[in-house]
């Protein structure tokens, strides 16, 4: 037991960094490519394709559907469509710094609907420390850009949506755990989303084909594509939904700021940002309280 706990850790904490790569994965493809939605219906495809190719020709040639709960999984779908969406019009009408210190607050929501939904309650050590990592991101987030927004209520209203979103989707793939496996919610989430996004991107190219694959012929944004489609939506996806399994909700929505402290590291290291007191602080307090909250009682 102690040692599938162990293996849990590290599952959420190895796919919650792969997360944060992604960040700038994302705004290379975005150079490239004229919308997000067309994107994510790119990636997705590369994720569903593989994942097929893994059932046909791997260890993983059969999953059962049959006579399972269904019910936390469509909410899960729904909550992971919902978040992409409300994300997006979020920073569209804010920026990425307002972004990131709204939904710093997902762990403290995810406890309350773990708490509600699941009936798992955290003790008062592991609540108090859960605002560590929040504390943490808002300290990086405020290193960012500007406050400077263009519709602050209507961007917020998305962020909200976005953060209860979040929430939920953590709180549903807890309760899909019971019956379905990481690969089978994996697969149900990468397929949904690709049909979901390639309708979106097709809408948005005026249901021109060609228009829409466009992209694809840029050997770089191929690339970017096929990293996020192979490690960030596959490899982090069975990860996270594999300690998902293994640990109560709120420790895993813990290790969510981990990806905003990857992301930052990164910056310094990769895109040659600057190295300033909120990012050492900040990161400190992350892995502090992802620590305090992941310590056994």
């Amino acid at each position: 037991m102690k040692n599938k706990t162990t293996l849990a850790v590290l599952c959420a904490a190895l796919g919650n960094i792969i997360w944060g790569f992604s960040f700038p994965l994302i705004t290379m493809g975005l150079k490239m490519v004229p919308q997000t939605h067309i994107m994510l219906g790119h990636r997705f495809t590369v994720s569903t394709i593989v994942m097929l190719g893994m059932m046909l020709f791997g260890k993983k040639k059969k999953i059962s559907f049959r006579g399972k709960n269904w019910k936390p999984v469509v909410l899960l779908l729904l909550m992971q469509l919902s978040y992409y969406l409300f994300e997006t019009y979020g920073i569209l009408y804010t920026n990425s710094t307002i972004s990131g210190l709204v939904l710093a607050v997902v762990p403290v929501v995810t406890i309350g609907t773990g708490a509600l939904f699941l009936k798992e309650y955290p003790t008062k050590r592991q609540a108090l420390f859960c605002i560590l990592p929040v504390a943490g991101v808002i300290i990086i987030s405020i290193a960012g850009k500007s406050l400077q927004v263009s519709n602050l209520y209507l961007g917020g209203l998305f962020l909200l949506l976005t953060l209860l979103s979040s929430a939920i989707y953590k709180t549903a793939n807890r309760k899909a755990a019971e019956e379905f496996s990481p690969f089978e919610r994996t697969f149900l989430v990468l397929m949904v989303s690709a049909i979901v996004f390639n309708v979106i991107g097709l809408k948005l190219c005026n249901w021109n084909f060609f228009a829409y694959v466009a992209p694809l012929a840029n050997i770089k944004y191929l690339t970017v594509v096929f990293f996020l489609g192979l490690l960030c939506s596959i490899v982090a996806n069975l990860l996270v939904n594999y300690a998902m399994s293994r640990m109560s909700v709120f420790k895993v929505a813990s290790f969510g700021a981990l990806s905003t402290l990857c992301s930052a590291v990164l910056g310094i290291f990769v895109m040659g940002d600057s190295v300033n007191v909120n990012i050492i602080v900040g990161g400190i307090l992350i892995l502090v309280g992802v620590r305090q909250v992941t310590k056994p009682r």
